[in-house]
């Protein structure tokens, strides 16, 4: 496939009906640096390295295509990959995201219509179990910040006075009160309720 039917195949997924603009979008460096959430130089750094392609019409503007690929770089990099493995990492999403392009394309429009109706309702049912997990992620969280407060008051040594300090003991006891208040609800989120 060669680069400019990529980029029109990947546009049709990124850029959506009203795109127009966007599809004609071309940002200079600097510009297409700051969208993108990364300095200038490294953006230069990684045109120069062949990573990224300004777009055909200018050798400094870049387009939505080269900003997408900009950014999914960034994001491997925060993840701990090398500069090489998330080039790599994102070449091949990239062309993963061009070849599902060309096969939604080239589907009968029952077919397709069929396709997005079933990953619309995968996607309810994801949204589903992270509405029902996300009060149980939050009570952890809390948790362990409850948890990690005593460790340093522990290590500071205000549990070892806390006998004679009434208000430490009664601090402790108010702090560790509540972990447990919330560990009981995270239980009886996970558990099955008995019918």
């Amino acid at each position: 496939m060669a680069e400019s039917d990529s980029r029109d195949a990947l546009a049709q997924v990124l850029i959506a009906n009203d795109g127009e603009v966007l599809s004609r979008l071309r940002l200079s460096a600097a510009e297409a640096a700051r969208v993108c959430n990364v300095t200038p130089r490294q953006l230069i750094y990684w045109t120069k390295k062949g990573l990224v392609k300004p777009s055909a019409d200018g050798d400094h503007d870049y387009d939505v295509y080269a900003m997408e690929k900009v950014i999914r770089i960034r994001q491997a990099l925060e993840k701990g990959h090398s500069l090489e493995k998330a080039a790599q990492i994102v070449q091949r999403e990239m062309s993963a995201l061009q070849a599902e392009a060309k096969r939604l394309d080239e589907m009968p429009a029952d077919d397709l219509e069929n396709e997005l109706r079933a990953r619309l309702e995968r996607m309810e049912s994801r949204l589903s179990e992270l509405r029902r997990s996300l009060p149980a992620s939050l009570t952890i969280a809390r948790l362990r910040r409850a948890v990690a407060v005593l460790t340093r008051l522990d290590t500071q040594g205000a549990l070892d006075g806390a006998h004679a300090n009434g208000d430490t003991a009664k601090a402790v006891a108010l702090r560790l009160s509540r972990a447990i208040d919330e560990l009981e609800l995270l239980l009886r989120e996970v558990q099955p309720v008995a019918v």
